[in-house]
């Protein structure tokens, strides 16, 4: 009888542990998630699709590679660009551009001029993230052009 106590206290005891263990890992893994950015997948390959997703879209001539640095938790690359036509939204004068270095990426070039698709990093200091894939796409007059078009379709 007694060992019979014994065995059903101890089994109590671990089902209590486990019951409370669950709970607390619960309410702290639902506390940490409770709030969270959105990710969205799409088709970089599509300046249409990009220029959807994109705040600001426009041709940039690099003027300094700023360096590495970690931005929003990512290892990224930094450049200095002058914005000289926008094609979508409100971009002038000079702006950080930041470039995510996970995985193999292709680095920009200081003094050529490219097509840039972008949106604001959370931190203003950070300036804005370059959307539109890891390799560079020169701003020639096809790519423009086509740029051009993608942002008229996207609305």
């Amino acid at each position: 009888m007694n060992k019979q106590i014994t065995v059903s206290a101890v089994s109590a005891a671990a089902a209590i542990t486990l019951a409370a263990g669950g709970w607390l890992g619960w309410t702290r893994y639902q506390d940490v998630h409770t709030t969270s950015d959105v990710v969205y997948a799409y088709d970089t390959s599509s300046p249409t699709i990009v220029a959807q997703h994109a705040t600001a879209v426009f041709t940039g001539t690099v003027l300094e590679d700023t360096g590495p640095r970690t931005v929003e938790g990512l290892s990224s690359d930094t450049y200095r660009v002058r914005v000289d036509q926008v094609l979508k939204g409100v971009a002038s004068g000079e702006v950080v551009i930041t470039q995510s270095t996970d995985g193999e990426v292709d680095r920009y070039t200081v003094g050529r001029t490219y097509m840039w698709a972008t949106n604001p990093n959370h931190r203003v200091e950070d300036g804005v993230a370059q959307l539109y894939d890891a390799a560079p796409r020169p701003a020639n007059d096809a790519a423009v052009t086509t740029w051009t078009e993608a942002v008229a379709r996207a609305g």
